[in-house]
C-alpha cells in the first residue's frame, strides 16, 4: 500500500479517521493504540516482514533511550547510545548498502587479477527505511545530549516511530515534535479537516498530472539513451526530471501532511519553493528540510561546523554531503551528486565573501539576483542529471553535453524523441515555472476565505484533471527507494 493505492483513500485512511476521531474521541490511549496498529499494518502492506525491522529498531531506540537517561555514568550512556546508533546503521548497512559494497569490491577486484566476484545477495530494501531510521536515531542522539527526556509510553514512542503518513518519505518528524502532538487526545476541527483534505487532493493532483507526465519526457531521454549529444534534448529531460522529482516528493508530503491532519496531528513543512533559489545555501534551506536540518544537527556540526577554521568546515562540508548523496541511494552516481553539492556549497561559500562579488552585487541590484537565480538553477538541474542517471555510459555523456562540450542543438530530433504528449508537458513545465516561485502559490489552500461549496468544487476540480490528464501507466514515489 501506497499513496497512489486507490484502497488507501477508499478504505484505509477513512476507517482510521473514523477510529482515531469518531470512535476513540477523547481517550488518547486508545487514539495511539489505534494509530499504531494502523501504522504497523500500513506499513506490513507497503513492505511485509520488514517491519520486523521497524520493530526491533524501536525497541532498541527505546531502551536505549529509557537507560542514557536513568544513568549518570557517562561510560555507560555512550554504551547504550553506541548499541543504538550501531543497530540502525548495521540493519540499514544491510538492506540497502550490503550488495553496493560487494559490486563495488567486485569491479575493483576484477580489474586488478580478473580473480571470480562474490555473489550479491540481492536483499529487497525495505520501504522508508533511511527515514525511521534517521529518525528513531536522533531520538537516541537528542537523549544522549540531555536535550530531551524520553518518552513515558512505549507505544506512544511506537507510534512516533512509525506514524504511517511520515513512515515511507517523511518528512523526519524530531521526537519531540510529535510528542507535543499527541500528548493530548487527538481532534480535528473543520479548518483543519477541509485543510486536510484538500492538502491530500492536491498532492494526488500534483504527482499524477505534473510529476508522472514529465516523467515520461525524462524517461525517454535518460533510459533509452538515444541523442545523447544534443544538447537541448539533455537540458529538457534533466528539466523534467528536476521538476518530476519535486512534483514527485513534495506530493507526497502534501499527501502525508493532509492526512495527519485529518487525525489531528501535524507535521512539519519539507519544502519552501526550492526552485526560487538564488544560491547552492539557498537551495538547501528550501529543499528536502527536514534532512537538511537533521545533516546540519547531526552530521555538520559533530564533525567541526564553521567554527574550527576553514579545513575543518570544508572536511565537515563535503563529509557531510557526501554522506547525505550516499543517504538517497546505493550508487556512486548519488555519490558524485553529493560530491558535486558539496563542491558547490564551498566555492560559493568563498565566492560571496570576495571583494568582487559584493561590489557586483551591491551595485547590480535585481539584475545580480536574477544573475545568481539562473547561474544555481543551472547548477542544481545539472545534478539532478547526475541523481537520475546511474548507468555512466549515458551519465559521461550526458554529463559533457548538458555542459557544451560538443554537444549540438537540433529540434527536430527532439521531437522525433520526445513521446506524443509534447503539448501537454511542454505546457505542464512552462505553467510550473511560471508558477513556481510565486510565494502567494499556497494562499488557496492556506487560507480560510474559501467556503465548503466553493473547496469541494476546487477539489472536484483538481480530481477531474488528476484522472482525465495522468498517464497510462501511473510511476511509484521517487523516494520510496530511500
Amino acid at each position: 500500500m501506497d499513496f497512489v493505492t486507490p484502497s488507501y483513500y477508499l478504505y484505509f485512511l477513512p476507517l482510521v479517521f473514523v477510529l482515531t476521531i469518531g470512535f476513540a474521541s477523547k481517550r488518547r490511549r486508545t487514539q495511539i493504540l489505534i494509530l499504531l496498529t494502523c501504522s504497523y499494518t500500513f506499513f506490513w502492506l507497503a513492505s511485509g516482514w520488514h517491519v520486523i525491522l521497524l520493530l526491533v529498531s524501536t525497541c532498541i531506540d527505546w531502551t536505549a533511550g529509557k537507560k542514557m537517561h536513568q544513568s549518570d555514568v557517562q561510560k555507560v550512556r555512550k554504551n547504550w547510545l553506541k548499541l543504538s546508533l550501531i543497530t540502525n546503521l548495521t540493519i540499514l548497512g544491510i538492506f540497502k548498502y550490503l550488495d553496493f559494497i560487494i559490486e563495488s569490491l567486485n569491479l575493483v577486484t576484477l580489474q586488478i587479477n580478473g580473480t571470480q566476484g562474490i555473489d550479491a545477495f540481492g536483499l529487497a530494501l525495505p520501504v522508508g527505511i533511511s527515514f525511521y531510521t534517521f529518525q528513531t536515531m536522533s531520538y537516541t542522539i537528542d537523549i544522549y545530549r540531555k536535550k530531551q527526556s524520553p518518552y513515558d509510553s512505549f507505544t506512544d514512542f511506537a507510534c512516533y516511530a512509525a506514524f504511517f503518513p511520515q513512515l515511507v518519505a517523511g518528512p523526519i518528524v524530531r521526537a519531540e515534535h510529535f510528542r507535543k502532538q499527541i500528548k493530548s487526545p487527538l481532534k480535528t476541527d473543520s479548518y483543519r479537516f477541509r485543510l486536510g483534505l484538500t492538502l491530500i487532493i492536491y498532492g494526488i493532483a500534483k504527482k499524477l498530472v505534473i510529476a508522472d507526465n514529465v516523467a515520461l519526457h525524462a524517461n525517454a531521454v535518460f533510459i533509452e539513451g538515444d541523442h545523447l549529444m544534443n544538447t537541448g534534448l539533455i537540458w529538457w529531460g534533466a528539466l523534467c526530471f528536476g521538476i518530476q522529482i519535486y512534483c514527485d516528493f513534495s506530493a507526497y508530503t502534501d499527501i502525508a501532511i493532509g492526512s495527519a491532519h485529518l487525525i489531528g496531528v501535524k507535521l512539519p513543512e519539507n519544502f519552501d519553493t526550492p526552485y526560487a533559489a538564488t544560491s547552492p545555501q539557498d537551495f538547501w534551506r528550501r529543499w528536502h528540510i527536514s534532512l537538511s536540518t537533521w545533516l546540519r544537527d547531526y552530521l555538520y556540526i559533530p564533525l567541526g561546523g564553521s567554527r574550527n577554521g576553514t579545513r575543518r568546515m570544508i572536511f565537515a562540508l563535503m563529509a557531510t554531503m557526501l554522506l547525505g548523496g550516499l543517504w538517497h541511494g546505493a550508487s556512486w552516481n548519488f555519490v558524485l551528486w553529493g560530491l558535486i553539492h558539496g563542491i558547490l556549497l564551498i566555492v560559493h561559500r568563498f565566492a560571496s565573501k570576495t571583494s568582487m562579488v559584493k561590489i557586483f552585487f551591491s551595485k547590480s541590484g535585481k539584475i545580480g539576483t536574477v544573475f545568481s537565480w539562473i547561474t544555481t538553477q543551472y547548477l542544481i538541474f545539472f545534478t539532478w542529471l547526475i541523481f537520475r542517471v546511474e548507468d555512466t555510459k549515458i551519465l559521461i555523456p550526458s554529463m559533457k553535453t548538458f555542459l557544451g562540450i560538443g554537444g549540438h542543438f537540433d529540434w527536430s530530433e527532439m521531437s522525433e524523441t520526445l513521446p506524443e504528449i509534447q503539448f501537454l508537458t511542454f505546457s505542464l513545465v512552462f505553467s510550473f515555472i511560471l508558477l513556481h516561485g510565486d510565494e502567494r502559490q499556497d494562499w488557496w489552500w492556506k487560507g480560510v476565505a474559501f467556503q465548503t461549496l466553493s473547496l469541494l468544487l476546487l477539489c472536484g476540480l483538481m480530481l477531474i484533471l488528476a484522472f482525465y490528464l495522468r498517464p497510462m501507466e501511473t510511476i511509484d514515489f521517487i523516494y520510496f527507494r530511500f
